[in-house]
């Protein structure tokens, strides 16, 4: 039998090579043990895992027996998914969100699922959809706007009302079929479909919408929106028209001065009509003949950027919403849906806020030496002022730096831990902002300095002595010299390491790299694990047994701190998952029993 990524590698060539390739026996692919491994080793290091289903089982204890009855489940189409248990989390606003928890068993066919559908269809989607795809997030669609919608004019921000909770089972399996053919992988899909979901131990029946929490849910979404995303090709074709804009009148009318100017040796008088020239577009920006519109999506948000007038914008979104109402039984929001004027305010789109550029006076040199406008009319990628704010608050208070009174019982290389992930996420995502430095330097030095006051709550100390203490001098990432910072010092196997607060740059990126990537499914890991499971050894008796359950914990530094809370001894099983630096052990039945019951 073939492996798993082998399998894989084949679908995706035949999509990449055919287009309109159909698959009529890809099932078959759900008797192959590989691809249960493959899909555990994609899913085993998320924390919900350990968060059980309907079924009240988590991941803990995971198997080759598990893999194996699931595998002849599905063989002989006994396979029946399990509603999700709801539950809900806060809101910020105040309101709750419900959340879908699906049992574990679920989530490992739903990941085997998911792998082939996006073998399929991931070589077939629009370059114009960025969301829950591998090697795409949330700054290639920014990235996308930026480099793309030079000179726009009007924005439609697009809202469509409960995407996910209303697509229509039944276009949905329609769309499948058009590449699927396999009526048994068809009927699996349904199956999780209708799974529907258990509220107060009552079940409710899904009617429409992806299963809530499931891995399948969004590469299902992808799908569905694909077609819309063909026909906002479409779209952008039809909205394109003339090569380039045509002249601006005023501008070559004061070009044809500066001319004549220079003719009589009127220097002053040609740089006088020069500088009105920069102050004004060289073409037409109001040249009706010429028309673009540009389409990005992230998930189910998407912006349209339209070159030309605004009853063009409204147009064109009357033409979306028709075409989701008649075609994907969605409904576009109208309040929400608005068409923004680009020159006057900013447009919102995926935490970041989107401007156009008004300056035209200033100028760079290009690669050989012109001067040319560098801004005129570009895109520009901006912090919200109130997301620096909001992030402040448990920060500042009253102007000053304040110190993080949750955190004060916490080791102080812990403590440096927490802020430098706070700052280095902060900064990760608002990468590719023009005014990331400022904005961020205005956080970073409130943080800073919360952080050195919480040490100081800590040692019952001052600001000063808290510096003299932990401050370690570290190379200037701009410019020459050393700078001082506070940070830790700490012994390894490996020798001595430090560990300060966040002193990288804060410069802008100009494209999006690898630590600026929200994306979805990139990282494939777990291959140790399967390695250690493989070896068929329990890691703490040493017995060589074919019966190899792998024990699971949610956060081992949690476990470790329970027993040292109780003054109790750190049990052996602990203490191995410490040496080994994971989450996981590979144990044969009788520890696990035996860890389970406080035995070990």
């Amino acid at each position: 039998m073939q492996t798993a990524e082998r399998v894989l590698s084949i679908l995706k060539q035949k999509s990449k090579q055919d287009e309109s390739y159909v698959y009529d026996r890809i099932y078959r692919n759900f008797f192959n043990e590989d691809f249960f491994l493959r899909a555990y080793q994609k899913i085993h290091a998320k924390q919900g895992n350990m968060t059980p289903g309907t079924d009240g089982k988590t991941i803990d204890g995971f198997n080759r027996k598990q893999a194996a009855n699931l595998i002849e489940l599905l063989k002989w189409e006994r396979y029946q998914p399990s509603p999700v248990r709801r539950t809900y989390i806060p809101k910020k606003n105040g309101k709750q969100r419900p959340l879908g928890i699906p049992t574990f068993a679920d989530k490992l066919v739903q990941e085997v699922a998911r792998q082939m559908l996006e073998a399929i269809y991931e070589p077939t989607f629009s370059d114009n959809s960025h969301g829950f795809r591998p090697n795409r997030s949330c700054h290639t669609a920014l990235y996308q706007i930026k480099s793309t919608c030079r000179g726009t004019n009007w924005v439609i921000e697009g809202d469509i009302t409960a995407c996910f909770d209303n697509i229509d089972h039944e276009i949905l399996l329609k769309i499948l079929s058009k590449k699927i053919r396999d009526g048994r992988f068809l009927e699996l899909i349904r199956r999780f479909l209708k799974a529907g979901y258990l509220e107060f131990h009552q079940k409710h029946n899904s009617l429409s919408g992806t299963p809530q929490g499931g891995i399948i849910s969004p590469i299902l979404a992808n799908i569905y929106l694909h077609e819309f995303d063909k026909f906002m090709e479409g779209i952008t074709a039809e909205y394109s028209n003339g090569k380039t804009r045509r002249p601006f009148h005023e501008y070559h009318v004061l070009s044809n001065k500066r001319t004549r100017a220079l003719n009589r040796g009127q220097q002053e008088i040609a740089d006088e009509y020069l500088r009105q020239m920069q102050a004004m577009p060289a073409l037409d920006p109001m040249d009706g003949d010429y028309l673009r519109a540009k389409y990005v999506r992230y998930a189910d948000d998407f912006v349209v950027c339209v070159i030309g007038s605004k009853a063009t914008a409204e147009e064109i979104k009357e033409k979306i919403a028709h075409f989701l109402s008649s075609e994907l039984h969605l409904e576009l929001n109208h309040e929400k849906t608005k068409i923004t004027n680009l020159t006057d305010k900013k447009v919102s789109f995926l935490g970041y806020e989107i401007s156009k550029s008004k300056e035209n006076t200033k100028q760079t040199v290009d690669s050989i030496g012109r001067k040319k406008r560098s801004v005129n009319g570009t895109i520009q990628l901006l912090v919200p002022g109130h997301v620096i704010q909001e992030k402040l608050k448990p920060f500042r208070k009253r102007g000053k730096a304040y110190p993080y009174v949750a955190r004060v019982n916490l080791p102080v290389m812990d403590i440096i831990n927490l802020y430098n992930a706070e700052i280095r996420g902060l900064y990760n995502y608002y990468c590719l902002a023009t005014d990331v430095s400022k904005k961020l330097a205005t956080f970073k030095f409130y943080h800073y300095y919360s952080m050195i006051k919480t040490i100081a709550r800590k040692e019952k100390s001052s600001v000063r002595k808290v510096i003299l203490k932990y401050g370690i001098d570290v190379s200037r990432k701009v410019g020459n010299g050393t700078v001082r910072v506070v940070g830790i010092r700490y012994n390894t196997k490996n020798g001595q390491k430090t560990m300060t607060y966040f002193n990288d740059s804060l410069k802008k990126k100009s494209k999006p790299e690898g630590e600026c990537l929200d994306t979805f499914g990139q990282v494939f890991s777990g291959g140790q694990l399967m390695k250690r499971m493989s070896a068929d050894r329990c890691e703490l008796c040493g017995a060589e047994t074919s019966d190899i359950q792998i024990h699971h914990v949610r956060k081992l530094k949690d476990v470790v701190e329970k027993y040292r809370k109780r003054g109790e001894s750190v049990p052996s099983w602990v203490r191995m998952m410490s040496v080994i630096k994971r989450k996981t052990l590979v144990v044969c039945h009788d520890c696990h029993v035996k860890i389970h019951n406080g035995k070990l």
